[in-house]
C-alpha cells in the first residue's frame, strides 16, 4: 500500500484558466501581475482574501475535474493504496476550506481518506503523513520533495509549462497511474 498525496488545483482540477478569467474582471493591477505568486499562497493580503472570497461559489460550481484524474485517483483507492488531498485551500480565503473541499470531491465522486486545508508547507505535511508519492503542479514543492527522498510527480499547468523540473512530468492522469502502476508494481491487495 502507498500513501498518495495529491493537490487539488491544477492538479486534479482545471482552475488556473477560471481564475484567470477573474483576476481580469477585477481589473486590479497588482492582482493581475502577481496572479501565480497569489494563487501559490505567497501574497496574502486584504485584496487577495477579497478576491478568493468573492470566488468562493465558483470553487464548488465552475471548476472541472481533469480528464481521467477521478477515475485514475478511484482506482488508486479502490487498490488498497491511501489517497491524501493536500491543498493550500486556505479558510482566510473561503471560510471553511476543509469543508469547501470535501463537499466538492464528493460531488464529483472523487474518493479519499482524509484532506488536509492550510498546508502553506506540504513537504512538512509530506514526512507528518508519511507520503510515498505527492503529486503536484507546482514545480518548486515538487523539487523539494525529490531533495527530501519522497516521490514526486509533476502534473502540466498553465503554470508550469515552459519550468524544468526534476520529477517526471505528466500531462495526462492515465499516464501518472500507469507510471506508478509500473514503478511499484501491481498495486492490488
Amino acid at each position: 500500500m502507498l500513501t498518495i498525496g495529491i493537490d487539488i488545483d491544477d492538479t486534479i482540477t482545471n482552475t488556473f484558466n477560471m481564475m484567470k478569467i477573474n483576476f481580469f474582471k477585477t481589473k486590479n493591477k497588482d492582482l493581475i501581475d502577481n496572479m501565480e505568486k497569489i494563487i501559490r499562497g505567497y501574497i496574502v493580503n486584504d485584496a487577495t482574501i477579497e478576491f478568493f472570497k468573492g470566488l468562493k461559489h465558483s470553487f464548488v460550481d465552475e471548476i472541472k475535474v481533469k480528464k481521467g484524474a477521478k477515475e485514475a485517483i478511484n482506482k488508486l483507492k479502490q487498490e488498497g493504496n491511501k489517497i491524501i488531498i493536500i491543498t493550500a485551500r486556505a479558510d482566510n480565503y473561503f471560510g471553511d476550506a476543509h469543508k469547501l473541499c470535501y463537499d466538492y470531491l464528493v460531488k464529483q465522486g472523487i474518493l479519499f481518506d482524509k484532506i488536509i486545508v492550510n498546508s502553506k508547507n506540504k513537504l512538512e505535511t509530506c514526512i507528518n503523513e508519511k507520503i510515498d508519492i505527492i503529486i503536484d503542479d507546482s514545480v518548486d514543492e515538487v523539487n523539494k520533495a525529490l531533495e527530501l527522498g519522497i516521490n514526486a510527480i509533476l502534473v502540466t499547468s498553465p503554470l508550469n509549462v515552459n519550468r524544468k523540473c526534476s520529477a517526471k512530468r505528466f500531462n495526462n492522469w492515465s499516464l501518472i497511474y500507469k507510471y506508478i502502476e509500473q514503478k511499484y508494481g501491481n498495486l492490488k491487495n
